[in-house]
């Protein structure tokens, strides 16, 4: 019997499910991936904010992806939280050498709430060796700032580019006016430049940026090229924004279940 794609998600547990690990997993499986895990930092956090969160040795992380990735044939690869200097190195390591298995790096530095998850060191370290990795980057509006050290998409994509990120995908879910359309960007390796609107809806989300780039790298996974793996990863994600729910008291989160023609 022949099994299904399968995608390996490097991230921070989020014991809600809203985000991290959990989010990844549920959108793995939603689009027909097998989901396999890395654990990088165990979080305590709720659909508010982060309270606190501890980061896993890079030993032991490391020691995680290579048994995964010796017994697993892992057609895409997710990376998130890394939490600490020694995670972001291991995560580089891991990207160059397997150069061949497409990965898609969410740069998360601060959560939903406002809880800062990333400090400047480990920005710096992302900035340095992980960007130039992966294959593709998924930063929102304040992740790409702190990266590219530019305020406005149009000067953050190229700047990301010439710090040798191949792809970059910036989010527009923090940018722009209650009434406007969010506007994602994609800046691709080839100089090609594309603008994509989708609907803004008034809820705050937990979990998107994770769910967006797990849904890209499970696309990836499938077999798509990039562009079309984006393309898709942003109506699913459209789909489970719609349908979105309140679990708890804070935050919304993409309902990552919800019904879609990707299948």
């Amino acid at each position: 019997m022949t099994h299904p794609p399968i995608a390996l998600t490097i991230a921070g547990s989020d014991p809600g499910g809203g985000a991290g690990l959990q989010a990844d997993l549920t959108t793995f499986t939603r689009l027909g991936v097998h989901g396999a895990t890395a654990v990088t930092a165990i979080t305590v956090q709720d659909t508010r904010n982060v309270i606190d969160f501890s980061v896993l040795p890079a030993a032991r992380l490391r020691a995680q992806i290579e048994a995964t990735l010796a017994d697993l044939d892992v057609g895409a690869i997710k990376i998130g939280m890394l939490g600490s200097v020694e995670n972001v190195e291991t995560a580089a390591a891991l990207l160059g050498a397997h150069p061949h298995i497409p990965a898609v790096l969410d740069p998360v530095m601060v959560a939903g709430g406002g809880g800062e998850l990333a400090t400047e060191a480990v920005i710096d370290a992302t900035r340095e060796i992980l960007l130039p990795r992966a294959t593709l980057i998924t930063p929102n509006g304040p992740e790409a700032r702190a990266l590219a050290g530019h305020d406005t998409p149009e000067r953050q994509g190229p700047a990301l580019r010439e710090r040798g990120a191949r792809n970059v995908l910036i989010t527009g879910g923090h940018e722009g006016g209650e009434d406007e359309p969010i506007r994602n960007r994609l800046f691709r390796e080839d100089g090609h430049q594309r603008m994509f609107e989708l609907p803004r809806h008034p809820a705050g989300f937990h979990g998107s940026g994770c769910t967006l780039a797990a849904a890209i790298a499970a696309f990836l996974a499938r077999g798509r090229d990039l562009e079309p793996a984006v393309i898709e990863a942003q109506n699913f994600m459209n789909h489970a924004v719609q349908t979105g729910y309140a679990p708890g008291q804070g935050q919304h989160v993409p309902n990552r279940l919800c019904p879609a023609s990707h299948d």
